[in-house]
């Protein structure tokens, strides 16, 4: 029988959304859980140490203590083959979608607090540039285990599952999120219209900062919010 890992007021406050946890076999096409990579005791107490913001999510792509972990060193080569990555976090209060993005490398995510994210594989994305908020799929990381998240899948900045926030290590290859070179013009049709960043492809929602900020609204639907 299977045993269900997401907390019971998530599933309670939620009860429109189906939430699966990072150890559900509905997990397996979106990423995976990251096995073997040493003591998971450091990680744990050097990620506590980030801030929380009063509000809204803060986004550090580099910390040069958390890149100096083991556990960073052996994802790096595990996941990565050994390209050079960085290792940052993302921490806040944020409960909203707002937008998704993706990268053409795995992305790699550790959380203390447990949070959710919201994801969605590349074949749900239409005419390059549009996706149904419909076909996102919840799923609640569980803290203390190292997720993987695949390339191309959809997701964005997690959301909070308790009133104090979520602190959430993010390791991609180095030089993910930097600003690129030129900007693409956003009304092209093709995937180039929606490069954002460095290795970063985004779609946000109309009611969103990033829409505010130029980013193409394509996200068709409801801005998904999480209860607690």
């Amino acid at each position: 029988m299977r045993v269900n890992l997401v907390p019971k007021h998530l599933r309670e406050m939620n009860p429109e959304l189906k939430i699966y946890s990072c150890y559900d076999e509905e997990f397996r096409k979106f990423g995976r859980t990251v096995r073997e990579v040493g003591d998971r005791r450091k990680p744990y107490v050097t990620l506590n140490d980030t801030p929380i913001p009063e509000e809204g999510n803060i986004y550090v792509a580099s910390d040069p203590v958390l890149e100096k972990l083991a556990m960073v060193k052996n994802i790096s080569r595990r996941v990565f083959g050994e390209i050079p990555v960085q290792a940052g976090y993302c921490n806040g209060r944020g409960y909203t979608m707002n937008a998704l993005e993706y990268h053409k490398s795995p992305e790699v995510n550790f959380t203390t607090t447990g949070c959710i994210l919201l994801l969605a594989t590349p074949d749900k994305v239409f005419y390059n540039k549009y996706i149904y908020s419909s076909d996102l799929t919840a799923f609640y990381i569980n803290p203390n285990i190292p997720v993987c998240i695949n390339p191309g899948v959809l997701h964005f900045a997690p959301l909070r599952t308790k009133e104090e926030g979520f602190r959430c290590m993010v390791i991609l290859p180095k030089g993910t999120n930097e600003p690129l070179s030129k900007m693409p013009n956003p009304i092209r049709d093709d995937e180039e219209g929606i490069l954002w960043m460095k290795n970063k492809w985004l779609i946000c929602h109309r009611d969103s900062p990033q829409a505010e900020k130029g980013a193409f609204d394509g996200i068709c639907g409801r801005n998904i919010q999480i209860r607690i």
